[in-house]
């Protein structure tokens, strides 16, 4: 609410205790009382105000000898030592990096603290303070100068030396969102008006008075909060957060469950818009909610399968082909919600500069800049008109997304800056926007109206234009040691770049469409940009997280996407071309030579084999003149063989690369007397 960004966690139980669970309004066993039961119900929220617990009780088996170790999945841990965690009346035991075991790419992305917003992680337990018979196990949020109100605990299991699970997962209950109403019913209308009008502080930690009000972070209507089921508890504890009272966030949180015709598929951990398969068999409605953090693979190299389901051949990869990236699980979990939320609402962060600026005006018509329309109105107008009306308005879209880049460029910081404050401030902007133009495709039902806006898009839901390629750290030109987010990082400006260029890809990669609003060749997508943050990924992580199978899919992605009936005549990248988009010589770039640690040989023998069957049935469409039309190719050139150089120097380079990697002589021989039809100068035969 407001200008806080709220960590909360994920529900899901596959475990379980026997036992009581007790509440975390004050500190010490059996103070606060919330249930006793035999059930334990998850997620545990640990919520509130500085200290608060969580506890639950726990029988150990009396046969039970040697060390044990809690496991456990943990949505919010944006700091190390964010929460901390005893038994029984031991020593408490933070979380963190050196204390802590995280598992799986959530560690190398950066563990506690890092990219992963949901992390799986076990903790050895002191054995002298465990007993045979009851035990307590307690969870406490530890507050620090950061928007936060606390996490979950999403899952939990103890286990042996041995593995042997100690806990009975039948005692675990899945808290269900749809048992959830309003705290105070009679007052609904109150809190709708405290929602869209209350005044707020910035925190408790900060309390000074601030512009925004609840409305103006999170969707205008609350549908967010709704949508991605954030419990009662959540809403209030935010309300408080932010100077309400416990009566006020309880009048809030009965408005946001009395929200009609409002789906509430998901849940704060699952990453908006996740991929995975069977997405588009749900109502488009659903889409936001993803697949899932169980969706996201544990492997670069698991990935291979999906690209792949017969075996790795060209017609798998075929530029005519179509490659569903809404379907198609990817080896990184995307930002959870309260990532897309802004940590500062931008009129706090900039006050009148932006609310008079066309940013603001064209989200509302707020503001005194002089435009005359907003997009809330253009859409409004577009659904009653049954969305015959929709392409008129793309250049108001378009105009949107340029308000976002003459905002934010006219505040690009320093490269060498070390202010994260100005970091946050300027990042806060477009996720202001982008979860502005959430709101606006939910509200007015836009999802699947990308081919009414877009007519020669192969896509059938989607979103319009560049928006989350444009709010990347890398776009907003964040430095890369200097981003305020999470452990600010420079994995965390090459993983959120990342992260955000791969959600433009689901929302829109303006897949087949010569739209001339998106034929300036960097928009909806820079793959250059995208190219060389799936280096960085491996790099920044001490070359531990290979990207080859995501490089792969990108490049295939790319060639279909620029399969567009436009040539490499079109200079601007927009059409068909071997440099900027489908370049292929990356696989053999030396740049992505630890790409491939997960395979062997001869499976990057035929990755390489299939990528360039596809790529050269494209590229003998066209002529040479088409190549030196473009400004791709001249031919008088004489090459070098460079990786990283021209479009003919890349080629020169990957001929014998692909050779010592054992591809099909026949195929590299096509590929040479091609080139030689460009590059008539250069003797290809030698290669």
């Amino acid at each position: 609410m407001g200008r806080g960004r709220i960590h909360w966690g994920r529900g899901i139980c596959v475990l379980a205790v026997c036992l009581l669970a007790w509440s975390s309004e004050a500190p010490g066993k059996g103070q606060g009382l919330r249930r006793q039961e035999q059930t334990i119900r998850l997620p545990l929220e640990v919520l509130g105000h500085a200290g608060a617990l969580e506890t639950v009780q726990f029988q150990l088996p009396s046969q039970h000898v040697g060390p044990v170790r809690l496991w456990m999945r943990v949505h919010g841990l944006g700091y190390e030592g964010k929460a901390s965690v005893q038994v029984n009346d031991s020593a408490w035991i933070p979380l963190r990096n050196d204390t802590a075991q995280v598992e799986g790419l959530g560690k190398l992305y950066g563990g506690i603290g890092g990219a992963y917003s949901t992390l799986r992680l076990s903790l050895p337990l002191p054995e002298d303070a465990l007993q045979s018979g009851p035990n307590w196990l307690s969870f406490r949020f530890n507050p620090a100068r950061t928007m936060t109100i606390g996490y979950r605990v999403l899952e939990l299991q103890l286990f042996s030396s041995d593995g042997t699970p100690l806990l009975d997962p039948s005692r675990f209950v899945t808290e269900d969102p749809r048992t959830w109403t309003p705290p105070r019913p009679e007052a609904i209308a109150e809190g709708e008006a405290l929602w869209r009008s209350k005044p707020l502080y910035a925190s408790r930690l900060e309390p000074v008075p601030i512009r925004a009000r609840c409305m103006d972070c999170h969707a205008q209507d609350g549908r967010d909060l709704k949508y991605f089921n954030y419990s009662n508890r959540s809403i209030i504890e935010a309300a408080r957060f932010h100077g309400l009272s416990q009566e006020e966030g309880e009048k809030i949180a009965s408005y946001i469950r009395s929200l009609k015709g409002v789906p509430t598929p998901g849940r704060p951990w699952n990453p908006p818009y996740q991929p995975g398969p069977g997405l588009d068999s749900k109502p488009v409605a659903e889409w936001s909610a993803g697949a899932g953090v169980d969706a996201v693979l544990e492997r670069d190299a698991d990935l291979y399968a999906h690209l792949f389901p017969s075996g790795i051949t060209p017609q798998a990869v075929a530029t005519t082909g179509y490659l569903n990236a809404r379907e198609t699980p990817i080896p990184i979990q995307l930002p959870d919600w309260n990532h897309w939320l802004p940590t500062r609402h931008p009129r706090d962060a900039w006050g009148d500069d932006f609310y008079n600026h066309a940013l603001n005006k064209l989200y509302n018509g707020e503001g005194s800049a002089p435009k005359t329309t907003n997009l809330r109105a253009d859409f409004r107008a577009a659904r009653a008109a049954g969305y015959t009306t929709l392409s008129q308005y793309r250049y108001d879209v378009r105009e949107w997304m340029l308000a976002l880049y003459t905002f934010v460029s006219a505040r690009y910081p320093d490269p060498a800056s070390t202010d994260t404050l100005h970091s946050q401030k300027l990042y806060s902007v477009g996720q202001w926007q982008i979860t502005k133009m959430w709101e606006l495709m939910h509200e007015f039902e836009l999802q699947d109206h990308a081919k009414d806006m877009y007519p020669a898009s192969r896509e059938t839901r989607g979103w319009f234009d560049h928006l989350a390629f444009d709010i990347s750290p890398n776009a907003m030109h964040l430095p890369r040691t200097s981003t305020g987010i999470n452990n600010n990082t420079r994995l965390m400006h090459t993983y959120f770049s990342m992260a955000w260029y791969q959600v433009q890809l689901i929302l829109f990669s303006g897949n087949h469409t010569q739209d001339s609003v998106l034929r300036n060749g960097q928009r909806p997508l820079d793959w250059p940009y995208v190219y060389g943050f799936l280096k960085d990924m491996t790099v920044d992580t001490g070359t531990q997280v290979p990207t080859g199978a995501w490089l792969v899919y990108w490049l295939t992605k790319a060639m279909q996407v620029h399969d567009n009936g436009l040539g490499p005549e079109t200079r601007a990248s927009a059409g068909w071309n071997t440099r900027n988009v489908g370049n292929v010589t990356l696989l053999v770039n030396p740049a992505f030579r630890w790409g491939w640690t997960e395979i062997s040989r001869d499976e990057r023998r035929q990755l390489v084999e299939a990528l360039l069957t596809t790529w050269m049935d494209k590229n003998l469409q066209y002529t040479p003149q088409h190549w030196y039309n473009g400004k791709w190719a001249r031919p008088d050139e004489l090459l070098t063989a460079n990786p990283n150089g021209l479009m003919g120097e890349q080629i020169k380079y990957l001929i014998p690369k692909a050779r010592e990697l054992g591809v099909n002589p026949l195929l590299l021989r096509r590929v040479a007397n091609w080139a030689k039809g460009i590059w008539p100068l250069e003797n290809w035969d030698a290669l």
